[in-house]
């Protein structure tokens, strides 16, 4: 079912020259740290000059930042801007394996073709699913920002969301996968276990117990997805373009109000309080999760 692929193997080739568990210990934990005082640093000395930009960052510290109920675009600035610590956090642990950053990624061989066809299928089955819930569901999106507003934030959003979702395929799909690979040959244990790292890593505790749990499983399902795609391809090409595209939808076009959605286009006309209906929408996400893997799956072989 999830065989080892010649592409795959090729692809853990770095990460079996260096693969004891230790150095895999330590990756982590160092990766933590940096990532950690990376984002601290962006944090608490990046508000004020972007203050100049976004006025309602003015004399807002890190914590009521990180931790308002209000999601504005210069919180997503900053928020976004903390995953280039988690990009720098990637290089750190290889350092443990005497690596470099591009043997995270992979080959070059067809990496466009797949980032691209991700995005393609991704963005084509949403298309399908919002044509559909026009007629199934009794639920419309409101307008956020206008459209000349929005589009002004873009030039410096899709960078910044690129680097958030690369960040975090270079370490779970990437560093994780292939050094669980390296030693272990189930596929449990480096395709399910760096997902359920990225997974748990989406955990809230201010939510609706029940309700962060099936985020935690959703996301746990969406690593799963990119750890396969990445098994089948041999790069993180198509891995990082499934969470680019998954995330543009989520964090540009359609987020739930107070959800890190200030540079969300349209809101949806629930918070996360709303629980029912939240868990409904869960259910949607999970299904056209899974017809898109599938979707990929046969495209990509």
């Amino acid at each position: 079912m999830f065989d080892r692929t010649p592409a795959f193997e090729a692809y853990i080739a770095p990460a079996r020259r260096y693969p004891a568990i230790w150095r895999l210990v330590l990756g982590l934990l160092t990766g933590l740290a940096v990532y950690m005082g990376l984002a601290f640093a962006i944090i608490a000395f990046g508000i004020v000059p972007a203050s100049y930009i976004f006025p309602e960052l003015e004399g807002v510290d890190g914590a009521a930042l990180m931790f308002s109920e209000d999601s504005t675009p210069g919180q997503m600035f900053i928020v976004l801007a903390t995953f280039i610590g988690m990009a720098v956090a990637a290089l750190a642990m290889c350092l443990w394996h005497w690596r470099g950053l591009r043997s995270l990624l992979g080959p070059r061989t067809d990496f466009g073709r797949y980032f691209l066809i991700a995005i393609g299928v991704l963005l084509g089955i949403q298309v399908i699913n919002s044509i559909l819930s026009l007629f199934l569901s009794p639920h419309e999106v409101i307008p956020h920002l206008d459209l000349a507003t929005w589009a002004t934030y873009l030039p410096w959003a899709i960078p910044l969301l690129f680097i958030q979702t690369t960040a975090e395929e270079l370490v779970f799909r990437g560093y994780i996968q292939q050094q669980v690979a390296a030693r272990f040959q189930h596929w449990f244990w480096w395709m399910v276990l760096p997902s359920l790292l990225f997974g748990l890593g989406h955990f809230d505790n201010t939510i609706d117990p029940v309700l962060a749990y099936m985020i935690v499983f959703a996301t746990t399902l969406f690593g799963v997805v990119a750890a396969d795609l990445t098994r089948i391809t041999g790069n993180l090409a198509a891995a990082m373009g499934l969470h680019f595209a998954n995330n543009f939808l989520a964090l540009l076009i359609v987020g739930v109000p107070g959800e890190l959605s200030g540079l969300a286009l349209f809101h949806t006309p629930f918070t996360m309080d709303d629980v029912e209906i939240v868990r409904t929408y869960l259910l949607i996400d999970i299904t056209v999760l899974t017809v898109i893997w599938i979707t990929l799956r046969r495209v990509l072989r």
